[in-house]
């Protein structure tokens, strides 16, 4: 693992969460049966999370929304925040597409302001696959592209499976391949979850990720790269109203250079 200066560079990350790569969840559930048009959900939140290693904390606020036009679901989030005393803003679109009773499709869109630890650009594309008579099993193959400000890529390939199980079980495992450049560092990073509950009441979910990281910008002044990292998170929904509720999420993150420990909570709106 190195430590370099006066670099930054953007990447599927454990450590620098993209927002926008939360608006892809979303539709996940939805495509399981398509939902009549008009907005679906609305949603604000705001997060913070304290660093070891004099890196300060994170502060964050944002919003994020669903709407349906029938066959399509279109995600899009709007994020203001801090991290390593760099102030950023950040603005994720994304659509997910029934193809027919098997097959749907997804593609995201997200961009920062120049911030060193947002991308210039990224895009996402995913196509799902439903298996089994009644449908309970999907895969996924995802590919993907960031750019950071300063022109540092990656390209990810990605492999998933979701599995629906009886008594409101649902248990997610995905595995990620990615090349960074320059330097053509190649790593892994490997994800599982596992959700109890359901709609209209209460969620609880379980992540467990782990691997390597091949870049990660700890500001304007200081990028680290090539090092092992794993994060675990644990989120709650709950339905406060026949349409409307609340989310909290805590997270531990940890790798060789510092510590990362937060929170996130947020008040949600559903329309039928």
């Amino acid at each position: 693992m190195t430590t370099k200066k006066k670099q930054t560079a953007g990447a599927w990350r454990f450590g620098i969460w993209l927002p926008g790569l939360i608006c892809m969840a979303w539709p996940s559930a939805w495509a399981q049966s398509t939902r009549p048009p008009g907005l679906q959900q609305a949603e604000i939140y705001t997060s913070y999370d304290s660093l070891s290693g004099n890196y300060g904390s994170w502060r964050e606020v944002g919003v994020r929304g669903l709407y349906s036009t029938g066959p399509h679901m279109v995600s899009g989030e709007l994020a203001n925040m801090q991290r390593f005393n760099e102030d950023g803003t950040y603005l994720g679109l994304g659509n997910t597409m029934v193809l027919d009773k098997n097959w749907y499709g997804s593609l995201s869109m997200g961009a920062g302001d120049g911030a060193s630890y947002l991308p210039r650009y990224r895009v996402d594309g995913f196509i799902h696959r439903k298996w089994l008579q009644d449908l309970s099993l999907v895969t996924s193959l995802g590919l993907g592209h960031y750019r950071s400000p300063l022109d540092y890529t990656d390209n990810k390939i990605s492999l998933g499976a979701t599995a629906y199980l009886p008594s409101s079980w649902v248990l997610q495992a995905e595995a990620r391949i990615n090349r960074s450049n320059p330097g053509t560092i190649d790593t892994q990073q490997y994800f599982m979850a596992a959700t109890w509950g359901q709609a209209g009441q209460t969620r609880i979910t379980g992540r467990y990720g782990w691997g390597e990281e091949g870049y990660q910008v700890l500001g304007s002044d200081q990028l680290i790269s090539r090092f092992s990292s794993h994060q675990t998170t644990i989120s709650a929904q709950h339905w406060l109203g026949p349409d409307w509720g609340i989310r909290a999420r805590i997270e531990n993150y940890k790798n060789p250079f510092y510590k990362r420990q937060g929170f996130l909570i947020s008040v949600f709106k559903d329309w039928p």
